[in-house]
């Protein structure tokens, strides 16, 4: 990895990556905050069971079920996918759509290196995002009235980060690929609703109920982080799935003509 590249590229996105951090530390207050309020006059939603697995559960009667339904089934995945998607679409294809990329790989730096110190950095912003995350539901479980341990807290920061770690890494194997950002973002937020929308619908259909292993949402949310701690297994699935994808993203540059 170029040590240089890593430190520019981390840069580069240092601002929005903090203003995401701090964005979501302050939403999950705000969510918190509004609990002791409407959380009991709401309780379980009564919804199909697809729609209610999209929701996290769509149990509002609780802190847990609160946090599990507006964070970690919509707002947390969301953001940290976001932030990771565009810092690795924008790192590389990005910048070769802009001629950036050539002129840096007219140094003596190998693409493979470059791109290793491009996912590094995607990962530090997928890191840095479910800081903020942890941060804002510490203190907002603290606001809604308490009950959730910290460690399960850390649990579902920990999944979010190698949730974003893992789309990043889609997004960077297509930019890799095409060399175009519109491509590799484009097609990252669509695998990513796709899968989202497999994990909550295919369980109902006994045919496809399969499709659900091949979704990086259920790895993330399926084992409920929030409600049972981290799930070593799936962290270890995503994790793997983001190197393989580096992998792929490594060698498929080295092999095409950059444009521009």
């Amino acid at each position: 990895m170029s040590a240089p590249a890593f430190a520019m590229a981390v840069r580069l996105r240092a601002l929005p990556t903090a203003l995401a951090a701090l964005g979501m530390a302050l939403v999950i207050v705000m969510v918190g905050a509004l609990f002791p309020a409407v959380g009991g006059s709401i309780g379980k939603l009564d919804l199909p069971d697809g729609v209610t697995d999209l929701l996290g559960g769509a149990d509002y009667g609780t802190l847990t079920g609160w946090m599990r339904s507006e964070i970690g089934a919509i707002y947390g995945p969301l953001v940290v996918a976001a932030i990771a998607i565009t810092s690795a679409a924008g790192s590389t294809a990005g910048e070769e759509e802009a001629g950036i990329l050539g002129l840096t790989l007219a140094h003596p730096i190998e693409r493979s290196r470059l791109i290793l110190a491009k996912a590094a950095a995607v990962a530090v912003g997928a890191f840095a995002t479910s800081l903020g995350t942890l941060v804002g539901l510490l203190a907002g479980v603290a606001v809604g009235g308490g009950g959730i341990g910290a460690a399960k807290l850390v649990a579902l920061a920990l999944h979010l980060a190698f949730f974003g770690c893992a789309m990043g890494a889609v997004a960077l194997a297509l930019a890799a690929a095409t060399g175009r950002r519109a491509i590799a973002s484009g097609g990252a937020a669509a695998i990513g609703i796709l899968g989202f929308l497999i994990n909550g619908f295919a369980p109902l259909v006994d045919g496809i109920s399969w499709l659900r292993y091949l979704s990086p949402f259920h790895y993330y949310a399926g084992h409920d982080p929030i409600g049972n701690g981290i799930d070593l297994g799936d962290l270890a699935i995503l994790g793997g799935a983001a190197v393989l994808l580096t992998l792929v993203a490594m060698r498929r540059i080295g092999r095409r003509d950059l444009r521009g």
